[in-house]
């Protein structure tokens, strides 16, 4: 059985897996760019905790194009990622009955959110759906905190304070299959273009 960890980091390697990382730190069996071309074939599992936040738009879409051209018919990969609803429920409510000094500190803690912690782009449910969806991922589901259909994804989790505090989960758990060839939908990389990426790479 093929089992792949991205983005292992020197301090979560999985036993019984391929951790992979872009840097050569200890333990870690592969070094890789996941967003470029990957030596996997017929893999069964990927996996990836807080990882792909850390990766700009489009180089996570090239991310999960790569995983899902090296699963199998069937496979799986599985993603943690932060909750966008959640951060934004819970570091910056809208409500103006708030005070000012306390509007300020939700207003920096907002921007930690997305800076302080090397994030370059966070998804809500709807937007990590449609990614999955437009990239032609099938069996899109989303799972509490340590629970998966498959066994060997069942409490795999090895980032703690996993909470639903504002009434929506702090971390988004997905899975998905592959099942059909992994291309993103040009409609879709169209509208990503001109509402977002054109704009980042312009500076505006």
């Amino acid at each position: 059985m093929k089992k792949i960890h991205v983005g292992c980091g020197p301090h979560n390697l999985l036993e019984g897996w391929t951790n992979v990382d872009i840097r050569s730190f200890k333990g870690v069996d592969q070094v890789l760019d996941v967003t470029k071309e990957w030596p996997f074939e017929d893999v069964d599992f990927v996996y990836g905790e807080h990882f792909i936040e850390h990766l700009a738009l489009e180089d996570a879409i090239a991310f999960l194009r790569n995983a899902g051209h090296s699963l199998r018919d069937g496979g799986t990969i599985r993603l943690t990622t932060p909750n966008l609803e959640w951060v934004m429920l819970s570091h910056y409510p809208l409500a103006r009955e708030f005070a000012s000094d306390e509007r300020v500190m939700h207003v920096l803690r907002t921007n930690r959110a997305f800076h302080g912690w090397g994030h370059q782009f966070l998804y809500d449910h709807d937007f990590l759906e449609y990614l999955f969806d437009q990239l032609g991922y099938t069996d899109i589901r989303f799972e509490d905190y340590g629970c998966s259909r498959h066994a060997e994804l069942c409490d795999i989790e090895r980032h703690g304070k996993y909470s639903k505090g504002s009434g929506v989960p702090n971390l988004l758990i997905i899975e998905a299959t592959r099942s059909r060839d992994i291309e993103i939908n040009p409609a879709a990389m169209e509208l990503f273009q001109t509402e977002f990426l054109r704009h980042v790479a312009s500076g505006h």
